[in-house]
C-alpha cells in the first residue's frame, strides 16, 4: 500500500473527515501498584477526544507526509500497522492535535521523534515498535504541552537531546521494556516535572534519581539492581514526595536504611522477588505514612519488628517463615490484611495475633499447619476472611473452638480432612461459610463424612 487516503478537511470544504466514534486507550497504566495512585486514562482520553478518534489500520508498508492528514479541528489520531517512518512535519496540518497514538508500528528507535514538533499534543504513545533497534534515540523538537509519553518496548538504549528541555510539562513517562542501563543512558533534561516514572524491565543496576523531586510513583521492577544505596546502586536522594516505590524482581540483597528514611510520604513499597534474607523493619520508624509493604518471594525466616508501624497491609508470601511467635506482629496495631501464604509455618503461638484487633483478612494457606491453639483468635474480633487451604489439618475442630469465631469465610480446601463430626455444627457461627473440596480420581478417593448435622459436602 502506498500513501494512505488523503484526508483533506477544511472548513470551506464539502468533504467530511471520517471519524471513528470510539475511544482508543493508549496506555496500560504506567504505574500499577496497590491502586494507591490510580490513573484513569479512559477519563483523560474521553475529556480530550470527546469520543471522536481517527483510527487508521494498515496491513502493509505505508509512508506518510504532511498532506496525508489535513484537518483544522481533529484532536485525536491513532495509526497502527506497518508504518516505519513519519517524516518531519507530517502532522503540521492537524494544528489542534492533542492525542497521538503511533504504537504497534515498525518505527526504528532512531526515528521515533522524526515527525517533529507537536505543539498541542498532550498524550503521545510510541510503544511496542517492531522496527530496527538502534543505539541512540534523539529528540530534536520541543513538545510544549506533552504530559503523557509512552515509550514502552521501543528499543531505546540511549535517549538524548541537545535542547534544554524538550518536554517542559511531562508528568507521566513509561520507559519500561527497553535497554536502559543507568542515568547516563538518559542524557536529557526531562525529569524535573515528572510525577510518574516506569523503568521496569530494563538492564538497570545503577541509577541516580536526584533532581526528580516531584516524583510520586516510581517502578523499577525486573532490573539488575543488587543494592539500594546511594554510593553503589540506586540513589533515591531527594524523593521526599514519593508515595509509590516498586523494586520487585531484582537481585537486591542489601538495603541502606537511609534510602527509605528520606521518603517520609511513602505509602506503598514492594520488594517482592529479591534476595533478602534479612530485613530491617526499623527503617520505617520515620515513615509514618507507609500503608502497604510487600516482601513476597524472598528468603526471610523471621519478622524482626521492634517498633510500632502504621502499615495496614503486609505481604510475606513465599518466604521461609517456620513459626509465628508472640512478638512477631506485636507492633503492627493497624494491620487489616496479612498475607503469609506458601511459607513453612508449622506452629503459631496463642498470642501471636494479640494486637491485631483490626485484622480483617488472614492468609495462611499452603503452609504446614495441623492445628491452631485454643484462643488464637480471641483478639481479632474484626477477622472476616481466613484462608487455611493446603495445610495439614485433619479436623475442623483444630481451628474452630468456639462459636464466637468472627470469621465469615473459611477456606479449608486441600487439607487431609476425612471426617466431620456433626456435633461441630453447634460451634460453627451462623454466618460462616466453610469451603471444602473432595478430590476424586481413578487411583485414589478421598471421603468426607458428616456423622450428623447440616453439612452439605
Amino acid at each position: 500500500m502506498g500513501h494512505p487516503h488523503l484526508w483533506n478537511t477544511c472548513e470551506s470544504s464539502t468533504m467530511k473527515l471520517s471519524i471513528a466514534l470510539s475511544i482508543v486507550l493508549i496506555f496500560s497504566p504506567l504505574i500499577v501498584v496497590g491502586n494507591i495512585i490510580a490513573i484513569d486514562y479512559e477519563t483523560i482520553v474521553n475529556e480530550i477526544c470527546e469520543n471522536e478518534t481517527l483510527t487508521l489500520q494498515f496491513s502493509s508498508s505505508t509512508d506518510f507526509n504532511e498532506n496525508s492528514i489535513i484537518s483544522p479541528t481533529l484532536k485525536c489520531i491513532a495509526i497502527k500497522g506497518y508504518v516505519s517512518t513519519f517524516k518531519n512535519g507530517v502532522f503540521k496540518n492537524v494544528p489542534n492535535l492533542k492525542f497521538l497514538d503511533l504504537s504497534n508500528n515498525q518505527i526504528s528507535s532512531d526515528d521515533l521523534f522524526n515527525f517533529g514538533n507537536l505543539s498541542n499534543v498532550k498524550i503521545l504513545n510510541l510503544c511496542n515498535q517492531n522496527g530496527y533497534r538502534n543505539y541512540r534515540t534523539i529528540v530534536d523538537s520541543v513538545y510544549p504541552e506533552l504530559e503523557y509519553l509512552n515509550l514502552r518496548n521501543a528499543g531505546i538504549e540511549e535517549l538524548q537531546s541537545s535542547l534544554s528541555n524538550p518536554f517542559p510539562k511531562l508528568k507521566y513517562l513509561d520507559l519500561s521494556k527497553n535497554r536502559i542501563h543507568s542515568r547516563q543512558s538518559l542524557s536529557i533534561n526531562m525529569f524535573s516535572t515528572l510525577t510518574h516514572l516506569d523503568l521496569s524491565s530494563n538492564n538497570i543496576d545503577q541509577f541516580s534519581f536526584t533532581r526528580m523531586e516531584n516524583l510520586l510513583s516510581l517502578t523499577l521492577d525486573h532490573n539488575a539492581i543488587q543494592n539500594l544505596e546511594s554510593s553503589m546502586g540506586i540513589d533515591l536522594t531527594g524523593l521526599e514526595k514519593l508515595e509509590n516505590l516498586s523494586l520487585a524482581y531484582n537481585k537486591i540483597s542489601y538495603i541502606d536504611s537511609s534510602a527509605i528514611e528520606t521518603m517520609p510520604n511513602l505509602r506503598y513499597l514492594n520488594f517482592s522477588g529479591n534476595s533478602l534474607s534479612l530485613f530491617n523493619f526499623d527503617m520505617f520508624k520515620s515513615v509514618k505514612s507507609l500503608d502497604i509493604l510487600v516482601l513476597d518471594s524472598n528468603s526471610l525466616d523471621n519478622v524482626p519488628i521492634t517498633a510500632p508501624l502504621n502499615i495496614t497491609q503486609l505481604s510475606l508470601n513465599r518466604n521461609n517463615i517456620r513459626y509465628l511467635a508472640i512478638n512477631t506482629f506485636f507492633y503492627l496495631h493497624s494491620l487489616k490484611k496479612l498475607f503469609l501464604s506458601e511459607n513453612k509455618i508449622q506452629s503459631i503461638q496463642v498470642d501471636a495475633f494479640q494486637n491485631q484487633v483490626l485484622l480483617e483478612e488472614l492468609y495462611l494457606n499452603d503452609n504446614q499447619l495441623s492445628y491452631l491453639p485454643i484462643g488464637w483468635c480471641d483478639s481479632m474480633k474484626m477477622l472476616r476472611y481466613l484462608n487455611l487451604a493446603g495445610n495439614k489439618f485433619a479436623l475442623l475442630e483444630s481451628v474452630i473452638y468456639s462459636s464466637d469465631l468472627p470469621v465469615q469465610h473459611l477456606h479449608f480446601e486441600r487439607n487431609p480432612l476425612t471426617y466431620i463430626n456433626g456435633t461441630l455444627s453447634r460451634l460453627i457461627p451462623v454466618n460462616m461459610t466453610i469451603y471444602l473440596n473432595v478430590n476424586v480420581s481413578s487411583r485414589s478417593t478421598s471421603y468426607v463424612r458428616a456423622s450428623a448435622g447440616p453439612f452439605d459436602i
